[in-house]
């Protein structure tokens, strides 16, 4: 393989882990957004399209990827969100987009397709008669890069019918009518609709059938216990009615198992982890045989079914050791994009060429990040206090003796969500700054099986709050942290944590800081029922979070009970957030100054649930900085 110098200075010094004292890296390094996301390779391997987003407005790079200047072409696209992108032929694309429109008064996602023609730069809508809210869901192109089948509803009461996009036109004929409470089709790699999944009454049934021009007839599901059993996709090989599915029935965790489409039956193992679920499943297109699965545990694992791709694996894994090296392709691909990353790397693409065995770098997201200077991030695990195991990540500062250190409690998002070991500016900003940070898996966060995300129902602001207290008793315990230096930090979740924090206990905490945080729990309800949801799992949404007994929200409500609040707090809310709003954020800075507590606040005009300019997410950075410098100095 051949390399460039930046791959050799990787290599030097792979994830950061140097022991060196810490240089302090300016807010701006921190604050860069990426540079682009999820790029995907062109059929014949020439050029790389990603998404890019600017105060925003998103975009479309394309690279070519032999020559990847630093002038890509840009595609404008607007103020819309580019879900995914996808490429049919060398000269065409489509985008899975989320717009906005209004219904009854209230603003709501609207899903579509758009086409565009690279070579005259012409685009289109697809699929223009469909009205309702679910459209545009790519589940099949054709080689030649002219049709596509796509899943959308056609009015706001039905379910997605499968339609064929005649790709020149952007016109849509439907093929396969819907079906009642069917909302996720599958296509085999013929292009033939081979099953739909209806979810009713908490149990699914597959709607199936082996061959085009089949009737379809039903499968019902069978789970053996609980209600949170599920199937996530299926996949269909070229063995008659032999396939696979994806589910959590067997053990409680996702895994991929060999399935009898004609019985129902779900057979052997193909992979199933011991602790964590599946995420992804590649699929050799040529023989419909899964080719390898993409899991989480402590970091990102790859198990290899091809064995092409298995040595592809351990060579690339050899020429950059302690990074976490994603293959992104098929076994037959001239050329496959390597993404190469971890939790003190910012990532590099790299080009692999099959035919001359070499692998150059095309494209780094975080340009102004050397790796060298960031801290390790070490996964651990402590017990709560009811004795259940909770992931963590911890990171220590750089240049510290790890003694008596000042300690961030760093809650994730979600709160059915997970933190994962790839690179988080917060993180990093955080340790340059002199704290430890941990960031507590706690009960209810996904990727560890049901079982796990079920123990969270009905608990925000009880055992999911008790889960981040044993973890900074674990860190106190150790003789790492100072216990009268500990502030908690958050956003959206995290936010709702951190604020709920330090109103529970203020004798832990000399500071809390919230960004997008939840503050009344059921005004969230009543403004999106499916925020926070785990996506895997379809148990109603406000039992997860009242719990069976139907806790009453007010009593873990950082707003309701906001006169409590004795430590200082810093609120910072983007005016256009459409997952939490605003107004939750100005209200609590409006209970607060009333109580005339310690408040700081700054509401972002064009700011959302996530920062999407530089400038604003540096800024919040300084205000976090100058607030913990004020509040525990590290």
């Amino acid at each position: 393989m051949r390399f460039s110098l930046l791959l050799v200075l990787l290599l030097a010094a792979p994830c950061g882990a140097s022991d060196q004292t810490a240089r302090r890296i300016p807010v701006e390094d921190f604050a860069e957004l990426p540079f682009l996301r999820t790029p995907v390779l062109s059929p014949d391997g020439q050029h790389i399209v990603a998404k890019n987003v600017i105060k925003g407005v998103s975009r479309l790079l394309i690279i070519n990827a032999d020559h990847p200047g630093p002038d890509p072409k840009i595609i404008p696209v607007g103020k819309i969100t580019i879900n995914a992108v996808h490429w049919a032929g060398n000269n065409r694309l489509l985008l899975e987009v989320i717009g906005k429109d209004k219904l009854f008064g209230f603003e709501i996602p609207i899903g579509r397709l758009i086409v565009v023609d690279l070579a005259t730069g012409d685009s289109r809508i697809a699929d223009r008669k469909s009205r309702g809210p679910y459209g545009g869901d790519v589940l099949y192109v054709s080689p030649a890069g002219d049709t596509a089948l796509v899943a959308s509803q056609d009015d706001l009461s039905s379910t997605p019918s499968v339609k064929r996009v005649d790709l020149a036109t952007g016109d849509a004929k439907v093929v396969e009518k819907s079906k009642p409470d069917v909302w996720d089709w599958f296509v085999d790699d013929d292009g033939v609709v081979r099953g739909g999944v209806a979810y009713d009454k908490r149990r699914w049934k597959l709607w199936y059938r082996s061959k085009a021009g089949e009737p379809f007839k039903t499968v019902q599901g069978k789970f053996q216990k609980d209600d949170d059993s599920s199937v996530d996709r299926f996949y269909f090989s070229r063995d008659g009615d032999k396939g696979t599915i994806v589910t959590n029935e067997r053990n409680g965790r996702f895994g991929v198992y060999h399935y009898d489409f004609s019985t129902g039956a779900i057979g052997q193992p193909i992979f199933e982890s011991p602790v964590a679920d599946v995420s992804e499943v590649k699929v050799d297109p040529a023989t419909r045989e899964i080719a390898g699965v993409r899991y989480h545990e402590e970091r990102w694992k790859t198990f290899w079914v091809d064995p092409k791709l298995k040595s592809l694996q351990a060579r690339v894994d050899r020429a950059i050791p302690g990074a976490d090296n994603e293959i992104i392709g098929d076994a037959t691909d001239a050329r496959l994009l390597i993404w190469s990353n971890g939790a003190s790397d910012p990532g590099t693409y790299f080009l692999f060429d099959r035919a001359k065995s070499t692998m150059d770098p095309v494209i780094q997201p975080f340009s102004k990040i050397d790796p060298a200077d960031l801290a390790t991030v070490v996964p651990v695990h402590f017990r709560a206090r009811d004795g259940l195991d909770i992931p963590a990540y911890l990171t220590l500062p750089k240049g510290k003796d790890a003694k008596k250190l000042p300690l961030i409690i760093l809650p994730h998002g979600g709160p059915f969500a997970r933190d994962e070991w790839t690179y988080d500016p917060l993180v990093q900003f955080l340790a340059n700054r002199g704290y430890a940070v941990l960031q507590p898996q706690f009960r209810g966060s996904t990727g560890y099986g049901k079982d796990f995300v079920s123990k969270g129902y009905g608990e925000w602001g009880r055992k999911m709050q008790d889960d981040l207290d044993d973890g900074l008793d674990w860190l106190v315990a150790s003789g790492k942290v100072d216990p009268k230096r500990v502030c908690i930090v958050g956003g959206s979740y995290g936010g709702y944590a951190a604020l709920w924090g330090a109103i529970r206990n203020p004798e832990r905490y000399k500071c809390a800081a919230s960004f997008a945080g939840v503050t009344d729990l059921e005004a969230q309800l009543r403004n999106n029922r499916k925020s926070f949801s785990a996506t895997r799992y379809f148990r109603e949404w406000r039992t997860k979070v009242e719990g069976e007994t139907h806790v009453d929200l007010r009593t873990v409500s950082p707003l309701a009970q906001a006169a409590k609040l004795k430590v200082p707090v810093l609120i910072v809310h983007g005016e256009d957030d459409e997952t939490v709003p605003v107004r939750q954020g100005k209200q609590m800075v409006a209970a607060l100054e009333a109580n005339k507590a310690d408040v700081t606040s700054k509401f972002y005009k064009e700011g959302g649930h996530s920062f999407s300019s530089s400038e604003d997410l540096a800024d919040f950075l300084r205000l976090l900085d100058a607030f913990l410098a004020k509040n525990n100095p590290s």
